[in-house]
């Protein structure tokens, strides 16, 4: 026999005993899927925290886990291949709110194929919309909010009735469980699963870290608090370093703290990075995700600068302190700048984020927030047009101060998240003002992003090309898959 051989006869056994122990033991083989709308890019950047977490610990109570990721196998043929060869006993998926028809399609092209597994989807838009899942498409489960127990017990097999979290059919009732009780001591939880991933084809060589979960701040456009709910639960900074340790052991040092709120608890924070300091590990750490600007100052950004923070992000949204107020951001102008310029002093590179559409905004007060973005002269901008998520205080405001120019239905899943159409407007700032402020922000951006990425001249020659208007037309799609392609090579030969 030779080798090839060999470990195809030996892989057969393996999988043969897998199915045995799963007959006897109530082992399930569990096979979680990444929609294609995860994400900016149609494009894996880095692996998918929730799906690692519900992976690592079905792994922990002894269940098999595998994947398609299709944000880089995106065809159904990979798909039932995958299907074909992993024979899972259930289905897990996750979802995002934008594009999350892509999800429904998966689901019913499994369905038609594989009527009898059995399929749960979780994530965001499943904790914001909740049974209407159930009535679109054929799935048989959604699980809502933290979905990491109510997943398990599903995989157990306790009683459906029984499972918190869970929303079902009987016969053509739609049946909502109670939900879980939010997990507080998230220490409790294992390590999230990356290596279920291909993180060697990922757009960036970075691991994410969730040390917290939930936020407690009201900003009335925020849906992640549908989800990981107000309170703020920790992992302890002992904790966290271990997890550190796990992957820069494997060669990896760059790490992105994905919280919602990292530096809400700021002896916490500084904890962490005195534990970081005190390893001798020389670690890039990023908040790409952002800090808030009222809870650092000068003492802890100097910690975690020493500990390898080269990147933070805040959000603003508006510098007009009556838009602040009605989006509940209890920030304000002077705090931003404030942390802005200390963070600045230390060498961190700086990005402010924006939204365009605030309530009691109008296109005046956008040129205002632009001015103040020059004025504070950081490595980075962002300006969003306002997403009023189903389910959020910003959703309501909309309805009764302005006018949708799209249903829910259209802007989750026709629109660009990231482009200039509005999804609504009101009297003070109309669609054709929106769309203006958009462009102008984006030539900020984009000055910025060149400049960064190519040095001032190449940057001001790039700037140029790019505001001709058939490069804007016909270039851009294609620059955006060469500046994929491009990140991808540069992962795979670090």
């Amino acid at each position: 026999m030779d080798a090839s051989t060999h470990s195809r006869v030996h892989s057969q056994i393996s999988k043969t005993f897998k199915y045995a122990l799963s007959e006897i033991f109530g082992i399930m083989r569990v096979l979680l899927i990444v929609p294609p709308n995860i994400g900016r890019y149609v494009a894996a950047t880095i692996p998918h925290a929730g799906i690692a977490y519900l992976s690592a610990i079905l792994k922990r109570d002894g269940h098999e886990t595998g994947l398609v990721d299709m944000r880089m196998h995106a065809s159904n043929k990979y798909l039932f291949s995958k299907i074909e060869e992993f024979k899972p006993d259930m289905i897990g998926m996750t979802t995002a709110s934008i594009g999350y028809k892509m999800a429904y399609e998966i689901i019913d092209t499994i369905k038609a194929k594989h009527p009898k597994i059995p399929i749960a989807i979780g994530g965001s838009y499943a904790s914001t919309v909740h049974s209407k899942i159930l009535e679109d498409t054929k799935i048989d489960y959604v699980v809502y909010g933290e979905g990491e127990r109510t997943f398990l017990e599903l995989a157990n097999g306790n009683a459906i009735s029984q499972i918190k979290g869970l929303i079902y059919r009987d016969d053509d009732e739609i049946i909502m469980n109670p939900p879980y009780p939010l997990e507080q001591d998230i220490d409790k939880l294992p390590f999230p699963d990356y290596e279920l991933f291909e993180l060697n084809r990922m757009l960036e060589k970075r691991i994410p870290i969730i040390s917290s979960r939930g936020c407690p701040n009201r900003c009335t456009f925020c849906s992640i608090q549908l989800v990981m709910g107000h309170p703020f639960r920790t992992r302890s900074p002992e904790n966290v370093l271990e997890e550190l340790k796990y992957w820069h052991n494997k060669g990896y040092d760059t790490f992105e703290f994905s919280d919602d709120n990292f530096t809400f608890n700021m002896p916490r924070a500084e904890r962490i990075c005195d534990l970081i300091i005190g390893s001798g590990m020389k670690l890039k750490v990023l908040f790409g995700n952002g800090l808030r600007a009222d809870r650092v100052n000068e003492a802890l950004l100097k910690k975690l600068k020493k500990a390898g923070t080269s990147w933070i992000a805040y959000s603003l949204e508006s510098s007009d302190p009556h838009s602040l107020e009605l989006l509940k951001k209890d920030l304000t102008l002077e705090q931003l700048k404030k942390s802005v310029a200390e963070t600045k002093a230390l060498g961190i590179k700086v990005q402010v984020n924006f939204i365009i559409g605030n309530p009691g905004e109008n296109f005046e007060g956008f040129l205002k927030d632009l001015k103040v973005a020059e004025e504070l002269n950081v490595d980075q901008l962002r300006f969003y047009n306002m997403i009023p998520y189903p389910g959020t205080e910003m959703y309501e405001w909309v309805k009764q101060n302005g006018k949708f120019l799209y249903q829910p239905e259209e802007f989750l899943n026709d629109l660009n998240y990231w482009g200039e159409e509005p999804v609504f407007e009101t009297d003070e700032f109309t669609r054709e003002e929106r769309i203006k402020a958009y462009r102008l922000g984006q030539e900020k951006i984009m000055q910025l992003f060149l400049k960064r990425h190519f040095g001032r001249f190449l940057g001001a020659l790039g700037f140029r090309l790019w505001k001709m208007p058939s490069i804007q037309k016909h270039g851009m799609n294609t620059a955006t898959k060469i500046w994929v392609m491009m990140k991808r090579l540069r992962v795979m030969q670090a």
